[in-house]
């Protein structure tokens, strides 16, 4: 049934799940085992690419035989987790058209060099390396080798053309340089120098697939169109509730399921003004894969994104996509291969499509089904298996210099 009267924001926040609920995965070793350290301001209860991106690999890596901790900070409603080391506590601050987070506290930088020599680590392995505070205090305590990975896609950055000079310090301290896809490399290509390596996102393949129970939210007597991300201007739900409203206007019988949550709820809350067939779930972590297979349609109208983490999701879960035609996606899918892909920001485009693949069931098909091929290129073992060997690369280096 629809949300006529969504929850207030402390039940929100009660109902936010800590860590997903993963199936075990058999262990295998690999030959050489190292202590990594991946260091992150986002990690669980916060919800992102990032957290997602740490977890998933520290999962995999410790398959192999590795020993993985993260440290990170401590926020609000954090549960206590073996090998996740908090230090400082994290404030959440606006940045990059988002909600960013950086930590805050005293002595962050005795403790982040006391963890890091207590860890006696092979490899550091910090995410958003130039984000303050935790990635930089690694980058300048580290006493072994640092890769870095950038995730984030921007237009400008006033911090980073002011502090150019200190940044790039900080960058060419790195022993290798990841990115997660070309657009990334594109944005930070306006103010720095390096040798970027691209090796993208992952995707559990076993997790995101299309056997899934159907959950109850999707009802099954109209097609249902799912958004899926925070309440974050930038992720577009205002022009996906208004294009939808088009749809409707065009006397398509449709549900819109939003899966998400965030300080902009009551605003989205409203605009929705008591649609029946708007139906606001709330945020979801171990389901995800549920209402990806069961919708008609994943629509991505994001403005602004480095990467199409959840366009994986989908594709994995044989689910067609409409999505924005940003750079970050074009990294990930093909208009016309498993997605159609609109102007940014254009409500009527955005209506057509999703009328368009509404009415056509073999193009949804046809799209969705490519979609589970393409998504197998991203699975974890693989993306593991490549970002490992930069590890070993670096040592092999440092072993070669010594």
């Amino acid at each position: 049934m629809p949300l006529l009267n969504p929850p207030s924001s402390s039940a929100a926040v009660k109902r936010r799940p800590a860590l997903p609920n993963l199936p075990p995965l058999p262990l295998t070793r690999d030959e050489r085992t190292l202590r990594i350290a991946l260091v992150t301001e986002y990690y669980y209860p916060h919800l992102g690419g990032v957290c997602e991106h740490v977890h998933f690999f520290a999962r995999e890596a410790r398959r192999r035989g590795h020993h993985v901790d993260i440290i990170t900070s401590n926020i609000p409603g954090a549960e206590q987790q073996s090998h996740v080391i908090r230090i400082g506590r994290s404030q959440s601050v606006y940045a990059n058209g988002s909600q960013a987070r950086i930590t805050v506290g005293l002595g962050l930088r005795r403790e982040m060099r006391r963890v890091l020599r207590q860890g006696r680590y092979d490899i550091v392995h910090v995410h958003s390396p130039l984000t303050p505070v935790l990635p930089i205090l690694a980058i300048e305590e580290s006493d072994c080798p640092v890769v870095g990975t950038f995730h984030t896609y921007f237009d400008r950055s006033v911090g980073y053309k002011l502090f150019n000079g200190p940044f790039q310090k900080r960058l060419d301290m790195l022993s290798a340089a990841i990115c997660v896809s070309h657009s990334t490399t594109v944005a930070l290509e306006r103010y720095f120098s390096a040798p970027w390596q691209i090796i993208p996102n992952g995707i559990d393949t076993d997790v995101f697939h299309p056997s899934v129970a159907a959950p109850p939210q999707i009802r099954k007597d109209v097609p249902s169109i799912l958004f899926l991300g925070r309440f974050d201007p930038r992720n577009g739900l205002t022009t996906l509730i208004e294009s939808f409203r088009k749809v409707k206007g065009r006397r398509r019988r449709a549900q819109l399921v939003v899966v998400g949550d965030g300080p902009l709820r009551e605003h989205y809350y409203k605009q929705a003004n008591g649609d029946k067939d708007i139906t606001f779930v709330g945020a979801v972590l171990e389901g995800r894969p549920n209402f990806y297979a069961h919708s008609s349609i994943y629509a991505c109208p994001t403005t602004k994104a480095s990467f199409g983490i959840t366009l994986l999701e989908s594709m994995a879960c044989e689910t067609p996509i409409v999505c924005s035609d940003i750079l970050g996606f074009q990294d990930v899918v093909v208009n016309g291969r498993e997605a159609l892909m609109t102007p940014c920001g254009d409500r009527d485009a955005l209506a057509d499509s999703l009328v368009q693949l509404l009415d056509d069931e073999g193009l949804r098909i046809q799209l969705g089904t490519t979609g589970r091929y393409e998504s197998m290129k991203y699975s974890w073992p693989r993306v593991t298996s490549q970002v490992l060997d930069v590890y070993h690369t670096v040592m092999g280096r440092v072993a070669i210099s010594v």
